[in-house]
């Protein structure tokens, strides 16, 4: 389930909502046109990393705060949130130390579209396994976002991770310029997640992908004879974990998450790994504030 406490603490971050949805990527592209013909529409405060030559000096010279001017294309920025619910984002090891993957991505999937809906902007949401779920077309009202929460609450987590075949199927919902962002444990052949991500990018003005991990999914955290099943297929098999086996597990993680993050700073997007073990608000405070592309 989604925590609504943490919507509460969202609600309470000044420093988060002073800040568009769109400034998360703040840095990348150059994106926001400016100049003759193109008239600003209303002011939002300096964020660091935002161009000098935005801000407005007279409205300084009255305030003695940082401005700075926005324009009408970085205002029609859509957001559009793609979300794994297959079944290995069932996975959570321990209660006490974490929660599980799905409800970790939804939560981060709400704050993105609180902040969308508290800017007055429109955002677009679906989830997706082996394909494509039903897809919630842009709105930027409250209901909107109370529709995404209880959609996320009500669905089944199942079915393999198929990204190639969702982005190819998203991808094709994006019809403006939009700000996309992905959230899965992309727990899944590499030549899918190359072409998903491809896919995406090329729809969207703007990509973030955040791979969201249990820790022991990292680090194996069982020791001896231990019974693995797979969440997705259902194929299970008996394991001694020894030093070295844990060891090469570790090395293939690590290579796989490397590998990842090779095909997101080719591309020019950010990549984001996250743990289930973080505290929700840090890594959304985390996620606005620092994301740059091919980060």
């Amino acid at each position: 389930m989604i925590d609504p406490s943490f919507l509460n603490q969202l609600n309470k971050l000044n420093l988060i909502l002073k800040r568009r949805v769109s400034n998360a990527y703040a840095g990348g592209r150059a994106s926001i046109q400016y100049g003759r013909g193109i008239e600003p529409v209303d002011h939002r405060e300096y964020i660091r990393g935002d161009d000098l030559r935005l801000v407005d000096w007279k409205l300084y010279g009255r305030t003695e705060r940082l401005y700075i001017r926005r324009f009408e294309e970085e205002k029609s920025m859509i957001l559009h949130l793609l979300v794994d619910a297959s079944a290995s984002m069932d996975f959570q090891n321990s209660p006490a130390t974490s929660i599980k993957k799905f409800d970790y991505a939804g939560s981060l999937a709400t704050g993105f579209a609180y902040l969308s809906v508290h800017e007055n902007e429109k955002f677009s949401a679906a989830l997706f396994s082996s394909k494509l779920g039903d897809v919630m077309a842009p709105d930027k009202s409250k209901k909107h976002l109370f529709t995404m929460i209880d959609v996320m609450n009500k669905t089944p987590l199942s079915g393999v991770t198929d990204f190639s075949t969702a982005a190819n199927q998203f991808a094709k919902t994006i019809r403006s310029k939009s700000f996309a962002v992905v959230i899965s444990d992309f727990l899944a052949p590499l030549d899918s997640i190359e072409e998903g991500v491809y896919r995406m990018a090329k729809a969207s003005e703007e990509l973030m992908v955040i791979q969201v991990l249990d820790p022991s999914e990292i680090n194996l955290a069982w020791t001896d004879d231990i019974h693995f099943e797979d969440l997705e297929t259902k194929e299970s098999a008996r394991t001694y974990l020894s030093p070295k086996f844990k060891e090469e597990y570790k090395h293939m993680v690590a290579e796989h998450i490397a590998r990842l993050q090779r095909i997101c700073n080719e591309v020019g997007i950010s990549f984001n790994l996250i743990t289930t073990d973080m505290p929700l608000l840090d890594a959304f405070v985390g996620l606005i504030g620092g994301a740059k592309r091919g980060t």
